[in-house]
């Protein structure tokens, strides 16, 4: 029978020791994981029953103490607080600050005396035009006025014939009545040619009524024009500037005639101090705002109408304003606050507020002055609502 390898056998033996060796390991190990693991899977599925906010007898939301650190309440006050209203603004030309100028007289145009951007003077002249109504007009002018010379020496006439004795009453008259009625036709006559304008025969000069700057050219030499048509020339005067500012409906009760603003414009580099003049009466159907007027405390050197920016109007809340984070809305419409009624215990109210201003609400009703109402954290108090904001 043969002999067994020594070495062989060592080996056998030693590879036995280190399988099971392992085994206890990992038993071990198993032993040692398992109360942990236990636990853990405990606290994910079953959590303490006291971490929910829970409902007292008088309808209250109590909260756990150690989740009271996480709110914050504040005091309602009655004082009145200045935001800032921030909307679009541009700037724009005066009511009166331009004057359209259209054509007296249906004709033709045969000379323009201006161009865009010319500066002029109040009466001088900007184009002229061939109307053959000039023409008529001025001629009726000048019969109208003969006849009145010769109704007038007529009168006077009669008038010297009465003081002699050999006068006729009637043709005195009849001398007064083609007076009068000379008179009304020179009066139509030259009221007629007044609207035509200065000239002669059957040109019209067009003149500037203001002084300002031409902003804009709408016509060109031989073209035909009619009274009533379209603008021919705009005049503007470029010191009679505002800026109009687009304001909310639901934000105009808040703005006041002489309230303080700066104004950011794209060709300013810096705030430009302004004041509302004027809040508009009507609002814009589609914007759902009205313009509110500002005027520039300061003049502000090349501010051309047409500018955009924005505009921040300084107003007054009266009344009480919280946080915007402390209004919660259920349901999607109903607006809710949390006021304390005790070191762990608040109550639900149901609110009516404005429109959120530079990160705070306006309360209308609901609560009132001394009210400690919950201003952070109330999303723990009543997880099934949302934040205003």
């Amino acid at each position: 029978m043969p002999r067994a390898d020594p070495g062989k056998d060592l080996a056998k033996r030693v590879r036995m020791s280190r399988h099971r060796i392992s085994l206890l390991g990992l038993l071990v190990l198993a032993v040692a994981v398992a109360p942990a693991c236990t636990e853990t899977r405990g606290g994910s599925v079953d959590p303490p029953s006291d971490a929910a906010p829970t409902l007292g007898a008088d309808g209250s939301v109590r909260l756990p103490k150690a989740s009271l650190r996480y709110l914050r309440v504040e005091t309602v006050r009655s004082a009145d607080e200045t935001f800032e209203l921030r909307v679009p603004a541009r700037a724009e030309f005066r009511d009166g600050a331009v004057s359209r100028v259209g054509a007296p007289a249906g004709g033709r145009i045969i000379a323009i005396s201006v161009k865009s951007g010319d500066r002029v003077r109040a009466g001088q002249p900007l184009l002229t035009i061939a109307s053959p109504d000039a023409a008529a007009a001025r001629n009726a002018l000048a019969a109208a006025r003969a006849a009145l010379r010769d109704a007038q020496a007529g009168l006077t006439r009669q008038q010297r014939m009465m003081q002699e004795g050999v006068g006729i009453e009637r043709e005195r008259l009849e001398a007064e009545f083609r007076l009068t009625s000379a008179q009304a036709e020179a009066d139509r006559a030259e009221a007629t040619a007044g609207l035509v304008g200065d000239g002669r025969g059957a040109e019209i000069n067009v003149r500037s009524p203001m002084s300002g700057t031409v902003i804009g050219l709408k016509t060109s030499v031989g073209a035909a024009v009619e009274p009533g048509g379209e603008p021919l020339i705009e005049v503007g005067d470029p010191d009679a500037i505002w800026i109009v500012a687009d304001v909310n409906d639901r934000e105009l009760a808040l703005v006041r005639e002489g309230s303080s603003a700066d104004v950011f414009l794209n060709a300013s580099d810096t705030p430009l101090a302004a004041r509302v003049v004027s809040i508009g009466s009507v609002v814009d159907n589609a914007l759902r705002t009205a313009p509110v007027r500002l005027a520039l405390t300061t003049p502000a050197a090349g501010l051309r109408p047409g500018t955009f920016g924005r505009a921040r109007i300084k107003t007054i809340a009266q009344g009480a304003t919280l946080p915007a984070e402390a209004v919660l809305i259920r349901g999607g419409k109903d607006c809710i606050v949390y006021v304390a009624k005790g070191d762990d215990a608040f109550e639900r109210r149901s609110v009516v507020v404005g429109r959120p201003l530079d990160g705070r609400v306006q309360v209308l009703s609901g609560v009132a002055p001394g009210d400690r109402v919950v201003v952070s954290g109330a999303l723990l108090l009543d997880g099934s609502a949302e934040q205003l904001l």
